[in-house]
């Protein structure tokens, strides 16, 4: 696979890297498009302020490629937010992330310092949006007794560089999904997008403020092991919940230790992700037109009575089983 080196950067510069190796056309020194033959699409470039920088990548593929973004002599953090159609991957140093709207870890912190790549698939929507913050910025926001206990790690240059995945809060996906409906070209776009990087940047302090300290801070050991009890659940959907002990035991820690975790990551309990992903994949099934009965397809997801399967159906999606149900036909 083709392997595209670039650069990143608070300022815009770094652009010209795409326009000199991979052909790409630069308007205004902002929009970026790519070219037909390798992608079809554009990215978009601003510097909100000396210390804050936003770029949006909206591409779909047209041959496969490794997108690497090599380490900057900047000290700042990449704030990532990912709602790909599909499952993209992004390696940080060299290990592999599914992320995407699909997948369940769409949000990251990178360092600028550490390599990273980004494989999306050919031929799928890929929507990105990358908020580009200078650490000595991020360190006016705090203070130093919370530094000193819960970030030291990220802003002592002596140390290796910390860097994060996790779920992208509600309140952000809500505005990254209102901007993946508009089009760069449009007059009005800057404008929206200042707005955008301007609320998520406030919802990422909050963040930071709250919770994030402590999820952040688990080891990469730990999110593997919690990622393989998600595959755990996500492959068995048609039995009961397993219960948290038995996921703990599979993830090798303690009951308390994993429901921390796994929540920290997800934003949820794995009861309620397991129950989630359950009825959506009962509305496929009620979708697709091969069962006889909707009795037939509580059965096939373990319920044992309908009239339950219906009750959570309806508290979930706000309508009833038999109003989307598509029978089998002969």
């Amino acid at each position: 696979m083709p392997e595209f080196k670039h650069t990143a950067s608070l300022t815009p510069e770094w652009q010209q890297d795409f326009v000199n190796d991979l052909g790409c056309t630069l308007i205004d020194n902002k929009l970026m498009n790519f070219p037909k033959d390798k992608a079809t699409g554009s990215g978009y470039f601003i510097e909100i302020s000396q210390d804050i920088s936003v770029l949006i990548v909206d591409v779909t593929l047209n041959e496969p490629m490794r997108f690497t973004r090599m380490p900057s002599e900047e000290d700042f953090w990449i704030v990532y937010y990912d709602l790909s159609d599909n499952f993209s991957k992004h390696f940080v140093d060299d290990i592999k992330h599914q992320i995407g709207y699909k997948s369940k870890l769409g949000f990251a912190i990178i360092d600028s310092h550490i390599k990273s790549t980004y494989v999306s698939v050919v031929g799928e929507r890929s929507f990105s949006l990358r908020l580009y913050i200078r650490k000595s910025f991020i360190k006016n926001y705090f203070h130093d007794v919370i530094l000193e206990q819960d970030f030291k790690n990220v802003f002592n240059d002596k140390k290796r560089k910390m860097f994060y995945y996790g779920h992208i809060d509600s309140r952000s996906k809500v505005e990254l999904y209102n901007l993946k409906q508009q089009k760069m070209n449009d007059s009005n776009y800057e404008f929206s997008l200042k707005s955008v990087a301007y609320k998520l940047f406030g919802f990422f302090l909050e963040r930071l403020n709250s919770n994030m300290p402590k999820a952040g801070s688990f080891l990469e050991k730990d999110l593997n092991a919690i990622m393989k009890t998600q595959e755990y659940l996500l492959s068995n959907l048609l039995m009961p919940f397993p219960g948290v002990k038995l996921l703990s035991g599979l993830a090798h820690m303690s009951i308390s230790k994993y429901r921390s975790l796994y929540t920290n990551i997800f934003g949820m309990s794995p009861a309620t992700f397991f129950k989630n992903e359950k009825l959506i994949l009962a509305k496929e099934l009620l979708e697709s037109g091969d069962f006889i009965l909707i009795s037939d397809i509580a059965y096939e997801l373990g319920y044992s009575k309908t009239s339950y399967f219906s009750l959570i159906y309806k508290k979930h999606y706000g309508n009833l089983p038999n109003e989307v149900f598509k029978a089998k036909s002969f």
